[in-house]
């Protein structure tokens, strides 16, 4: 609805005494019910009160706090700001109709009308819905253009590693991408030996870097081991068509139809057997140190037997040098222990929380790693060795394949030996570790340990690793064992030797 005035504004400005008496006499109940000159009633809201134009308290609730000055109400007129004489207000507008209203204490006045779709108020709230609909769309859209620049970031990095500049020397020159590399220089004349000696010959100019070979444990510490004086005969041959077959990992032994078996075919012959006591002495853990594993080759007896590690490289070059210098060989299999992960049996170990055939198959990868093996040797287990059902299935597999088993652990609780005798299984037992202490002194207590046991047992097994000190403090010993009543074995001589308490 439009009023047929203009809106009042209001201000403040000092009036005459006799102004402020004519606006106190004003009554504002006189709009009511009084309807605007030159519009039709029917164009005129049924009800229009006094609170539709004033919100504000009246003059006499003010009381007393009045304010010094007065607020005057000044009505322009459409067509003109004059009005005629006589008149207090616009042409054909009577001073009830106007319906204005004045506060001494500078109150505002407040007109409401809901037909009034134009109002500032209305537009106000229009503004404030559009801000409010803008927040969430303006959150999106920062929102999906982080995500976008995310997204361009990661694929400008994957698309320079991969494909970016990998073959254009002068960008990598140029890149500001910090790099890492180390490059070993190569040698022009190589020593075959020595620490990090270089495999493969010398590169020239130009030529890419070379294999570098870290020894594990330098050929220098044992130049001052002299060899045995008696040498052994080589063994036999050792792959023996009746004794392999094929499998998807590789050759796997098995019993030869005539029913000759790998652990007494690959067998070391035990010559000279006399009643004295058998001690057998095992070097486990080769072929990792290319110079332990020669020096245990070529500076230990050859009733000696040597394990190799699964993990080691080369597995069937080694056994055929080992089998030249008349040593067994014996391949290890390692068992999960109480204390994984913290000694990690790796890919190859058997494991009770594996399914057992999956135990199988780890276990014949280890098998077709090499031939002219008598058997295996097992390493860790302290928990693997609990398990009945794990070990009757792993030692199972031993048996059917001709094979010999040696308990390579000193642990009581182990079921392994009973399990074996009762399959039928030709095993042996360790009885005492040389080197768990690797010095000198420690490794010749041990020793004299070992004799303490063999006088009360026919038979002993020691084990030992591929250390120096153990190599060279086993060659000493074995020198008079004669004199103490006994006599070096092959392990092969002391299977089913061994009584189980």
């Amino acid at each position: 609805m439009k009023l047929p005035f203009n809106l009042p504004k209001f201000g403040k400005k000092e009036v005459d005494e006799d102004d402020d008496e004519e606006d106190s006499d004003f009554d504002p109940s006189e709009l009511e019910g009084a309807p605007a000159v030159g519009l039709d009633d029917e164009n005129i809201e049924d009800e229009t009160v006094l609170d539709d134009v004033l919100d504000e308290p009246t003059d006499e609730d003010m009381g007393e706090a009045l304010p010094s000055e007065a607020v005057s109400l000044e009505i322009q007129s459409e067509e003109s700001l004059d009005a005629p004489e006589g008149q207090d207000g616009p042409i054909g507008v009577d001073k009830s109709s106007l319906g204005e209203a004045t506060a001494e204490d500078n109150e505002e006045l407040k007109f409401s009308d809901d037909d009034n779709e134009n109002s500032s108020y209305d537009e106000d709230e229009e503004e404030d819905e559009e801000e409010d609909e803008a927040k969430p769309k303006k959150k999106l859209f920062l929102v999906g253009g982080g995500a976008t620049a995310v997204l361009i970031l990661i694929g400008g990095t994957f698309w320079y590693s991969t494909l970016g500049g990998t073959n254009d020397e002068s960008s990598n020159e140029n890149s500001k991408i910090p790099k890492v590399a180390m490059d070993i220089a190569p040698k022009t004349n190589p020593k075959v030996g020595g620490l990090n000696a270089l495999i493969g010959g010398s590169a020239g100019a130009g030529a890419s870097p070379t294999k570098l070979l870290v020894p594990v444990i330098s050929p220098m510490a044992f130049a001052s081991l002299a060899p045995p004086k008696v040498t052994d005969s080589p063994l036999g041959e050792s792959n023996d068509p009746a004794l392999s077959e094929e499998s998807p990992q590789g050759l796997l032994p098995i019993i030869a139809k005539d029913g000759r078996q790998a652990w007494q075919v690959y067998a070391k012959p035990f010559v000279n057997e006399s009643a004295n006591r058998r001690v057998s002495i095992v070097v486990m853990g080769l072929g990792q140190s290319m110079s332990a594993t020669n020096a245990a080759i070529n500076l230990l007896p050859g009733n000696v037997t040597l394990a190799f590690d699964p993990y080691a490289p080369n597995l069937s070059d080694w056994m055929r040098k080992a089998r030249a210098a008349g040593h067994e060989v014996m391949l290890m299999v390692p068992l999960e222990p109480t204390t994984f992960p913290y000694d990690d049996p790796g890919p190859l170990g058997l494991m009770t929380v594996n399914a057992l055939e999956e135990n199988r198959l780890r276990l014949e990868n280890i098998l077709s790693l090499m031939t002219g093996y008598i058997g295996v040797m097992t390493v860790m287990g302290s928990k693997f060795n609990t398990s009945d059902e794990h070990l009757r299935s792993f030692l199972d597999v031993i048996k059917k394949r001709g094979l010999m088993f040696l308990e390579g652990a000193v642990n009581p609780n182990t079921l392994a030996p009973k399990i074996a005798k009762e399959l039928g299984l030709p095993y042996a037992v360790t009885n005492i570790v040389l080197d768990l202490i690797p010095t000198k002194s420690e490794i010749d207590v041990r020793l004299a340990e070992l004799e303490k046991v063999l006088a009360k047992k026919p038979a002993a097994v020691a084990i030992a690793g591929g250390y120096p000190s153990s190599i060279e403090r086993i060659a000493a010993w074995t020198t008079d064992l004669q004199a103490k009543n006994l006599v070096l074995a092959p392990l092969s001589a002391l299977a089913n030797k061994q009584s189980l308490e």
